[in-house]
């Protein structure tokens, strides 16, 4: 395995950023050394994507500009992965440097900060606000908003403990070209079951749907409303906008669909897959916009509901992103002020033992299992115990159980 990794890198002496290329032949590793870098390169994510540095050390450095091709003998590897933290600075000496020491070395000013890629306008205005305290026994919050924030806050625990939350929308085959066309074929895989993206939108929509008890506009508002002009109060505002602008922008999802090739928002989206697969059965002119929106993509199912899935997932992390404040903010004023919010308990509060009982299917496995371990050590005790254990009877054994189960 041949693993890749570009490195930014700012250099002390003229203060500018430049490129580092380094490579690892993985072969080139004693046995442990190369099963534990290459289980770090294949199980990379954005988790685990730091414990690469762990290896540095091991990795070469070459200009790909000055060699015609990559390092080694191609015949001595048979993939190649690129290795990495998406966000990780160097210096010049290959040392890790961070964000608030850029800035002093960019500018020679002490106080100067580096904004972190991608950052938008109300991230920078909180970083360069004056730090204040949360306001907790000096704000007094209404009843009707307590039990907004207390339903907001019990299904936005659910949604950031779902399957669906933590293991992504899935990615996106293409057979042939990367780009949509009449003869792709393209095909959807996910880590998470229907089941599971289906008990992920149940918790989503009351998120989502603006006419929810406790959604994330209506929590939002109370929260701003509590906070005032507090710096976390006029981030959570920024996410709420972002948020709410995602939702009106036209989906794009390049290299699979181009720019300009749908017209549908990213809640158009939203809405027909909740109305037409998940929550109700579709009535006629939510089916029509279903319709619309898959003409729209060649009719390609696959790319239909991974643009549908993509799409809820950003939108679950922006959500998340401010919800976590305002739940956390919301928790201490409650702790502090003594409040129990009027608010209904889920199922699984309720009834810890919902999902604990044994499915038939395992039951069955299970029980079978254990007969059929059985069977094996008796004909093994019959045939006089011959060496080799009763392992070599399991096959006889499990044979024997089912025809006199079937019989």
């Amino acid at each position: 395995m041949l693993l890749f990794w570009k490195i930014r890198y700012l250099d002390r002496s003229d203060r500018q950023f430049k490129d580092r290329y380094l490579y690892l032949l993985t072969k080139t590793l004693d046995p442990i050394t190369r099963a534990t870098v290459e289980f770090i390169a294949e199980n990379r994510s954005l988790k685990t994507e730091r414990d690469i540095l762990k290896y540095r050390h091991l990795f070469t450095e070459e200009d790909p500009v000055e060699q015609s091709t990559f390092p080694g003998d191609p015949n001595g590897w048979d993939k190649g992965l690129t290795v990495g933290p998406s966000e990780y600075h160097e210096d010049e000496t290959g040392e890790e440097i961070t964000p608030q020491e850029m800035g002093p070395i960019l500018t020679g000013t002490p106080t100067a900060r580096v904004i972190p890629n991608g950052a938008r306008q109300h991230d920078i205005d909180f970083m360069l606000a004056e730090p204040k305290s949360m306001p907790y026994a000096e704000v007094s919050v209404a009843p009707d908003e307590i039990r907004i924030l207390g339903y907001f806050a019990r299904d936005l625990q659910k949604m950031l403990a779902s399957a669906f939350r933590k293991d992504g929308p899935g990615s996106l085959k293409m057979s042939g070209s990367m780009m949509l066309s009449p003869t792709s074929n393209p095909i959807l895989e996910t880590a998470a079951t229907d089941d599971e993206i289906r008990s992920f939108v149940t918790i989503f929509r009351c998120l989502y749907m603006e006419n929810e008890t406790g959604n994330f506009f209506k929590a939002v508002e109370a929260f701003c409303k509590a906070l005032g002009d507090h710096p976390y109060s006029k981030w959570v505002a920024g996410v709420a906008t972002k948020y709410r602008n995602h939702l009106a922008a036209v989906v794009e999802k390049r290299p699979f669909v181009p720019v300009g090739m749908c017209s549908f928002t990213t809640k158009r989206l939203i809405d027909v897959f909740i109305y037409t697969q998940y929550a109700h059965q579709p009535q006629k002119n939510r089916q029509k916009q279903f319709v619309e929106c898959l003409n729209e993509v060649q009719g390609k199912r696959a790319v239909l509901t991974w643009l549908f899935l993509t799409e809820m997932w950003v939108c679950s992390l922006e959500i998340g992103n401010a919800g976590k404040v305002i739940v956390g903010w919301f928790a201490n004023y409650c702790d502090l002020n003594g409040i129990v919010p009027d608010v209904l308990k889920s199922l699984l509060d309720d009834h810890a033992g919902l999902g604990a009982a044994e499915k038939e299917e395992d039951r069955h496995k299970r029980l079978f299992g254990k007969q059929t371990e059985k069977l094996a050590k008796d004909l093994w005790q019959e045939a006089g115990r011959p060496q080799g254990g009763y392992t070599q009877y399991l096959a006889s054994a499990r044979e024997q159980l089912m025809r006199a189960l079937s019989g």
